[in-house]
This record gives C-alpha cells, structure tokens and sequence, in this order.
C-alpha cells in the first residue's frame, strides 16, 4: 500500500463551495477506489495525505494535479505502509483547527500515525492559525 502527502498552492479565489466541492468529489472517489486518508487547507494551501493501493493512488494523483483550484503540487513525502494512518475515513476534512494538535498526539501515541507527519501535519496547521482574515 502506499501513502503519499503532497501540498499545494490554493487558488486565491478559492471559496468555501470550491472545498465542499472538492470534499464531496473525494469523498465519493475515494470510496469508490478503497482510498483514504486527510485534507487540510490553511487558508493558502493544501495539504492532503492518501493512501491506499498504489495505483490508485497514482491515477488519484494524476487527477488531482490537473485540478485548477490549486497549483504547485509537491509530494513531501511518499513512502510504503503496511496499516494506514487514516483507515476510517474516506477523507478528513475539518475547516477548524482547534483540537487538530491534540487528534494528532493520541493518534502518534496510540501509534496510528507515524510521529514525523505528526510534527510535519502539526505544523502546517499551526500556520493555518496565523492566517491573515480575508
């Protein structure tokens, strides 16, 4: 199985029904193709980690770099798992980052989640918090 996390530059015209959108379409994919795994907008960028079988992955990844609501897609890290970090859910999403640290220390502790993107995830959402209101 494998897992990779990317981040990307959000378009600045992105709105809140472009991400509902997006989450929907995820969602229902990534169901449909035995993905999961955790999106997060900071208010400039994304970040999404997926896993699941690695051509899946690919041809996920393929659609999602031709996505024009975001650009300057970078994988950050992409590695071969044996469990997922993210095995209940299709597709995280919270537009809140409060409670977002301490989800992420009990799943490092209960070991659902490797403890370098703890840190890595952790501080892409501490730079959500220091976002400029729009």
């Amino acid at each position: 199985m494998l897992s990779v996390i990317y981040v990307s530059v959000a378009d600045p015209l992105i709105r809140d029904e472009d991400i509902a959108a997006i989450l929907l379409a995820a969602r229902r994919n990534n169901r449909r193709d035995d993905l999961t795994g955790a999106l997060i907008y900071n208010g400039h960028n994304f970040m999404q980690l997926l896993e699941g079988p690695a051509k899946k992955i690919e041809a996920c990844l393929d659609a999602i770099r031709r996505d024009p609501r975001h650009s300057g897609m970078t994988e950050v890290r992409r590695r071969n798992v044996e469990t997922r970090d993210f095995a209940d859910w299709s597709m995280l999403y919270n537009p809140d980052f409060d409670g977002h640290a301490e989800d992420l220390a009990r799943l490092a502790a209960d070991g659902r989640i490797d403890a370098q993107d703890e840190r890595m995830i952790g501080n892409f959402i501490a730079l959500g918090r220091h976002r400029p209101s729009r």
